[in-house]
């Protein structure tokens, strides 16, 4: 039963990010931590269903340890930007949680884990190439679209998670991120070089 409930809190907040994400997040960072294990199960799941395709074989060797590696990328990934933002809300001296900021950011990879998803399932039923025509044409026009579109529900849940779980206002925020993408964009580098991701999973 709780674990019901547990799903229900997890599918309301992700409807209510997009809906009325600046009530949702008010509420959502004060909430149960456990939630998070319900994210990181989708994004488990997720590593589970790609990597045959990246790998071309079910060998469960291969794929348990790209799994692995994958997931641990991603989650140290998470933890090192959810304690880069504590560090600079305690510099900021605001009264920052890291519990708050756990929550916060973790449900900002709801965009990021449905992008991944729809680029890999379009892969499979759409692969490249794809020629030049109207519906190729049409399909680029939808698949940059509906980026775009998520690039921008990222970019309010970043806004958000620095608001309530940081107690930011606008100019601390974008103190805070002159100091963030500069190296959110090295990091990203070297996980492309490491041939990791190539593009970051954040």
């Amino acid at each position: 039963m709780h674990t019901i409930r547990l799903l229900k809190r997890v599918i309301y907040n992700i409807w209510g990010s997009v809906q009325n994400p600046y009530v949702t997040y008010r509420e959502l960072v004060t909430q149960d931590p456990l939630q998070l294990v319900v994210l990181f199960a989708a994004i488990s799941g997720y590593f589970v269903l790609v990597s045959p395709l990246k790998f071309h074989t079910f060998h469960p060797f291969l794929l348990t340890l790209n799994i692995a590696r994958l997931l641990t990328a991603v989650i140290f990934t998470y933890l090192a930007i959810c304690c880069l933002f504590y560090v600079l809300g305690l510099m900021l001296k605001t009264g920052v949680k890291l519990r708050s900021i756990l929550m916060g950011w973790g449900y900002s990879l709801v965009p990021t884990l449905l992008w991944f998803f729809t680029t890999s399932f379009f892969y499979v039923i759409l692969p490249p190439p794809r020629h030049e025509t109207i519906l190729g044409r049409l399909f680029s026009l939808l698949y940059i679209t509906f980026s775009v579109s998520l690039f921008f529900w990222k970019g309010i849940l970043y806004y958000l998670t620095l608001r309530f779980a940081l107690k930011l206002d606008f100019l601390k925020i974008s103190l805070v991120s002159i100091i963030f993408f500069p190296l959110l964009g090295i990091y990203s580098y070297i996980m492309y070089v490491l041939s990791v991701f190539r593009v970051p999973f954040v």
